[in-house]
């Protein structure tokens, strides 16, 4: 078998382990530590990030604090006019009512009272 022939199979071995120590030592001084590097700067970087994100926060937890406080304050001014809307409408209403049945029902009330008397009166005698 020439794969096992003992005058080539040493430097097979030698120089397979050559460039296996070879490329260890490539990635272990130039790559590993290129990698390292970007690591470490990108880390680095959203932790930055991160840290004007939150001051960010801050200042909008801030500023949807203020927005709830008009919003509610709005809210407040809201109801109270309509309930004086409902108030002076109800108020309105009941003096329109009475208006109308002083003024311009007047006649009809009275016919109506005089003939449901009148109905009364006759159907008891």
């Amino acid at each position: 078998m020439p794969q096992l022939d003992l005058v080539t199979f040493y430097p097979q071995v030698f120089w397979s382990l050559f460039l296996f120590c070879m490329f260890f030592l490539y990635l272990s001084y130039a790559v590993i530590p290129k990698i390292a590097t970007s690591l470490k700067f990108r880390k680095r970087k959203l932790a930055h990030l991160a840290n004007a994100i939150n001051k960010k926060k801050d200042g909008s937890s801030q500023l949807l604090v203020e927005y709830d406080q008009s919003l509610k304050k709005a809210f407040e001014i809201t109801n109270a006019l309509l309930q004086q809307l409902q108030h002076f409408g109800g108020v309105w209403v009941s003096t329109t009512i009475y208006t109308l049945n002083i003024n311009a029902l007047k006649n009809f009330n009275q016919r109506f009272l005089s003939t449901a008397f009148f109905k009364d009166t006759n159907t008891n005698t």
